[in-house]
């Protein structure tokens, strides 16, 4: 088991992997924990949280994300600039005007299903594969405010992020495999490639 606080210390000790920028993707399947763990993350003041869902293009977008976070967010850190999307406007189903997100911290967290894809996981000095089994994910989806929103998305959405999983040989190709326990540690064990 290793301390929330030690996890962030261990990623803000990582070497560069785009231009001056450490970043770090945390994939797993809906319901696993991603987004908390990364928020927690995010509470602190050296690392920025980037959700990889801004670069989705509505429920059958998840496919095409990588490529649009590699565009939007990689290559603009590179070199050194602002990075800019235009992001899914959820309410309306359509893309949103582009936005401008400042990076003023080291490390970059991109969150969510599809972060830790091959395109993406070549830009990543760590990428973290969020575990929980089937029956604790589908709880904690229920749980969510959004619920509502995603139920009637869910089937296919679970069939998309499963065929992505598969296709990208996750979770066995991240480098790490984190738990979340209910104590707020997290048990990080290796999953290297």
């Amino acid at each position: 088991m290793t301390s929330l606080d030690s996890f962030a210390a261990h990623l803000t000790s990582l070497p560069a992997s785009v231009g001056a920028t450490v970043l770090v993707g945390i994939d797993g399947f809906s319901g696993a924990g991603k987004t908390a763990l990364a928020d927690d993350l995010g509470a602190r003041e050296d690392i920025t949280v980037v959700s990889i869902e801004e670069f989705y293009l509505g429920w059958a977008g998840l496919g095409d994300a990588p490529a649009r976070a590699v565009a939007g967010l990689v290559e603009p850190l590179r070199r050194g600039e602002v990075p800019r999307w235009r992001a899914w406007d959820w309410e309306h189903d359509t893309e949103g005007p582009e936005r401008a997100r400042p990076v003023t911290t080291r490390v970059v967290v991109l969150e969510g299903c599809g972060a830790g894809a091959r395109l993406l996981r070549e830009h990543e000095a760590l990428t973290v594969w969020v575990d929980a089994d089937a029956q604790e994910r589908e709880g904690r989806l229920r749980d969510r405010e959004d619920w509502a929103l995603y139920a009637p998305h869910r089937d296919a959405w679970r069939r998309t992020e499963q065929a992505l999983a598969e296709r990208e040989g996750l979770p066995g190709a991240a480098d790490v495999v984190v738990r979340r326990r209910a104590d707020g540690s997290v048990e990080v064990s290796s999953a290297r490639r």
